[in-house]
């Protein structure tokens, strides 16, 4: 993990520094390299995992882009000598090519944005906290699970803390606690009948997973037509049964490490049809939080928890 935050920190560096202060043998170079790294970094944006390094950082991306691009402007000196017109064409080739490859993923990743058709609104389960999406939207390019069915529209969340990362810094990975939202009290998405209920397995340190029981502890709840699960609950935490009725100030238990995940989180889906109670077994159902679809990078704040019901 801290590899991919390395890269995520350098690459971006690189390509300001480049776009700042590199060279170039004409203004349309220029122009093309400016065009070509900042498509580069928009896809960067859309598509990273920025809770790695500090949420902060996918925040500030496009202001030190500007900046770059004025402070190359006001730099660039046209050469004393024009470049010969095979250095300038091999330079526009490249840059083209690099801006219709990269453009061409940003727009696959924009795709996911669009909010599907009979999507279900529900309520964060999470209050009292600032939380960021990991995976979330229509596009497997913003979420893992848009392949995956019935997980197709998943959303996998995590909380932040004020420097807009998801763990303490350099905490052991496999110690649970350095994990900001685990333990968070999980409340019922939307009002309705719990179907399924398992609170058995054993927390696991990461990046130990358990990929024959997928969903590990998990909670599924009849909601108007659909199953909503919630999924890698904390072992010991479950408060609801089978046949329970829930609303949504009812609490359902604690986010743990549970099941096919690789750090504690809260992974949400809703399904509709197959085996009543049996989770992972129907059709993928859109969702949105408090009318919000949510992708991957979008913050999440929640205010204080509501009164829990008797």
């Amino acid at each position: 993990m801290w590899v991919i935050g390395f890269l995520q920190i350098v690459v971006p560096v690189l390509l300001l520094a480049t776009v700042a202060l590199a060279r170039q043998p004409s203004r349309m170079l220029w122009t093309m390299n400016a065009l070509s790294f900042g498509v580069v970094l928009g896809y960067m944006w859309l598509g990273a995992r920025w809770d790695i390094v500090s949420v902060h950082v996918r925040t500030a991306l496009p202001i030190f882009f500007l900046l770059a691009v004025v402070v190359g402007y006001q730099r660039y000196r046209t050469p004393e000598e024009p470049p010969g017109r095979a250095v300038v064409a091999f330079g526009v080739v490249v840059s083209a090519a690099l801006i219709v490859f990269m453009g061409g993923l940003s727009y696959a990743a924009l795709t996911g944005y669009s909010v599907p058709d009979e999507a279900v609104d529900l309520a964060s389960p999470l209050r009292a906290g600032r939380y960021v999406v990991l995976h979330g939207g229509a596009s497997p390019l913003i979420n893992g699970h848009a392949r995956v069915r019935p997980q197709n529209y998943a959303l996998d969340i995590v909380e932040l803390d004020a420097l807009g990362m998801r763990a303490k810094a350099f905490v052991d990975r496999a110690d649970l606690s350095g994990y900001f939202i685990f333990g968070a009290t999980l409340y019922s998405p939307c009002g309705g009948t719990v179907t399924a209920a398992v609170d058995e397995y054993a927390g696991l340190a990461p990046p130990e997973t358990d990929r024959e029981h997928l969903a590990g502890n998990h909670v599924l709840i009849e909601c108007e037509g659909v199953e909503v699960l919630l999924a890698h609950m904390r072992r010991g935490s479950l408060r609801v049964a089978v046949g329970d009725a829930v609303a949504t100030t009812t609490v359902l238990g604690q986010v743990g490490n549970t099941g096919n995940t690789s750090e504690p989180h809260l992974h949400l889906h809703a399904e509709r049809g197959g085996e009543p109670g049996v989770a992972l077994d129907g059709q993928a159902v859109p969702i949105t939080i408090n009318g919000r679809f949510l992708v991957r990078g979008d913050i999440v704040k929640e205010r204080a928890a509501l009164p829990i019901r008797p």
